[in-house]
């Protein structure tokens, strides 16, 4: 566990369980069960939160690198576009997944190139990129959505369910635990994932010491593009459409998973865990404030909670400093 999980994390996980403590406590009637511990419940929050939390894990890689990406949630929508309306074409469910993938790797790759050659800042960048993906997606539906034919597709990522260890885990969230594996492993155990944290901490430093940078920076948008693909393919699957408007304002959101979960937006820290519990506990906000009849408070609480957060890291930094 100690390898898995940083101190912070544990932390991380201790205010989710403070969380959802209060809204059982909120949530409490005499003459029912609790809704919010109620084992169908947990384990809707816990798939709900599964397309933010992969996409999230793309933000958190990207994050660590000293970059921001303001174009997930447009490349969501953009990739559930092109995979529901290959499918609708005739295509194989496969290939328009992988079609739809690509083409938010190739969203992350123009990122990186207008990052590393055009010498853009990320945050412009992926800024022109978010209206850019957004557009296309506009373009293909005319602002209609796509509905896609119930299939094996639709039942089996979108809402299949696999036995494991005697209990049924949905298809979404044992794909998020493994690529959370493999994003970890990828980053604690590989040359590139240091080389990610040292471009994060200080690029110049970096550089000096012989990171190639611009390669870096290359590989960590088209792993921003491709986590960003994935979570379009497992939206359109669990919805059973494409939509251009879809996960609208949903950079804001795995940004703030990101940081909530320990990153810094400074660069050269962050953590895979904690990015998945920090959507986690944006996921159980949502619903616990919609239980008890406060869910027009949802922008302001997670605005006001990552404001909170980040001031919390600048503070600390300094006083590390």
């Amino acid at each position: 566990m100690r390898r898995l999980f940083r101190a912070r994390d544990f932390g991380i996980l201790l205010v989710l369980a403070v969380e959802i403590a209060v809204f059982s406590i909120l949530t409490h009637r005499p003459d029912r069960p609790n809704p919010m511990l109620d084992a169908a419940n947990l384990l809707a929050t816990v798939r709900d939160m599964t397309v933010l939390a992969t996409a999230a894990l793309g933000s958190c890689v990207i994050i660590i690198s000293g970059g921001i990406d303001l174009s997930v949630g447009s490349c969501i929508a953009l990739t559930s576009v092109v995979t529901a309306h290959a499918i609708v074409l005739g295509h194989s469910p496969v290939a328009a997944c992988l079609l739809g993938i690509l083409t938010a790797v190739a969203m992350g790759l123009l990122s990186a190139t207008f990052i590393t050659r055009a010498k853009l800042p990320p945050f412009i960048a992926t800024l022109g990129m978010m209206s850019i993906a957004r557009g296309l997606a506009y373009l293909v539906t005319k602002g209609a959505t796509i509905p896609i034919p119930d299939s094996g597709f639709t039942r089996g990522l979108g809402s299949g369910m696999v036995p494991l260890l005697g209990v049924s885990v949905p298809v979404p969230v044992l794909l998020l635990v493994v690529c959370a594996l493999v994003f970890h492993l990828f980053l604690t155990r590989t040359r590139f994932g240091r080389e990610i944290y040292a471009l994060g901490g200080n690029e110049e430093a970096a550089r000096l010491s012989g990171v190639p940078i611009v390669r870096l920076k290359y590989l960590v948008y088209a792993l921003g593009g491709l986590m960003a693909g994935l979570a379009g393919v497992i939206f359109t699957a669990y919805y059973g459409t494409g939509q251009s408007t879809a996960a609208m304002g949903w950079e804001l959101d795995a940004i703030a998973s990101v940081v909530i979960g320990g990153g810094s937006l400074s660069g050269g820290r962050g953590s895979v865990w904690g990015t998945c519990i920090g959507a986690l506990i944006f996921q159980v906000l949502r619903s616990g404030l919609a239980m008890v009849g406060a869910s027009d408070y949802n922008q302001l609480i997670i605005g006001a909670v990552v404001i909170a957060v980040v001031a919390f890291d600048q503070v600390t930094r300094k006083g590390r400093g």
